[in-house]
Order: structure tokens, then C-alpha cells, then sequence
């Protein structure tokens, strides 16, 4: 039962048991300054700290960002299904351009033919690796591959597989 005011407290610790002081923790931007200077400056240098920890997080992505990812993504996977339809349609015709090509020249053309398909992953996996931070760039990277990774025999020779 607690007696007097507000500010007194029982505390038992076990035999064996002692207090010990808490270490205090410092501001390191705080603590950097000299001892001469105003509060203006510490306070300036804590915001310096504090803008550095901002920038080394990743910034978040805009909703537009997010969906125009998403169509991109959609339109490139499209492509890659597109391409690679065409790849199996015209495989004997290539196994056969492939045959006298030699040995080398055969095995590399038969790789290239299957690995062509997916360029257009490739494309929006890199345009997204290497501009994500800057949304301008990374809209440009994806509308450049989704000219350059067209599927141009899905205009040009569509009657010819029908």
C-alpha cells in the first residue's frame, strides 16, 4: 500500500541483485558540435543527419508508376508469348537454315533463334533494374522496348498463318 505522494514508490530487488546507472545516449550530430556553438547550428546539423537517412531509403513508387508497371509488364509478357508462338511455328524451317550453317553456326543459331523470344522480359527486367529511382527514365525505357520488341510478324504475316 502506497502512503505520501504520488512521486514515492516501493521497489524490493532480490539479495544479490544491484542498480545500476543508465548509460546516456547521445545525439551524434548533437554531440559533434563544439562547445561554443548556437542552437541553430546544432540544430542544423541534426537536420543534415536526418536528411542523409532519408535519402539512403528507397523513395516509394507513385500509384501511376505501379499501374503503368503493371501494363508494361503485361504488354511485354504478351510479346514474349507472341514471339515465341512464331519461334515454334517456323522451327523446322529454321532447324533446316541451321543444318548448313556447320556445326558452330548451327548450335549458335538454334540459341539465339529460342533466346530471341525473351528479350522482351529481358527488356522490362532491365529497364526496371536500372531506372527505377527515376520515373522519367524508366517510362521512356518501357515505351522504347515496347517499339522495339514488337512482334512484327504479328502485323506483316498474320495472313500467312492463318
Amino acid at each position: 500500500m502506497r502512503t505520501g505522494s504520488g512521486d514515492e514508490r516501493e521497489s524490493a530487488l532480490h539479495s544479490g541483485w544491484t542498480v545500476e546507472a543508465t548509460p546516456t545516449i547521445e545525439d551524434p550530430a548533437v554531440a559533434a558540435t563544439p562547445v561554443g556553438a548556437t542552437a541553430e547550428a546544432a540544430a542544423e546539423s541534426a537536420d543534415e543527419a536526418g536528411a542523409g537517412e532519408r535519402e539512403a531509403q528507397p523513395q516509394q513508387m507513385s500509384n501511376l508508376t505501379v499501374v503503368l508497371l503493371g501494363l508494361s509488364g503485361g504488354l511485354f509478357m504478351l510479346y514474349a508469348w507472341v514471339w515465341m508462338s512464331w519461334a515454334q511455328y517456323y522451327a523446322d524451317v529454321n532447324a533446316a537454315a541451321a543444318a548448313g550453317s556447320g556445326s558452330i553456326g548451327g548450335v549458335l543459331q538454334q540459341i539465339v533463334f529460342w533466346i530471341a523470344p525473351l528479350a522482351p522480359v529481358f527488356w522490362f527486367i532491365s529497364a526496371l533494374v536500372l531506372a527505377r529511382a527515376h520515373t522519367r527514365k524508366l517510362v521512356f525505357a518501357l515505351v522504347a522496348g515496347l517499339i522495339v520488341t514488337f512482334p512484327l510478324p504479328m502485323v506483316f504475316l498474320s495472313g500467312a498463318a492463318l
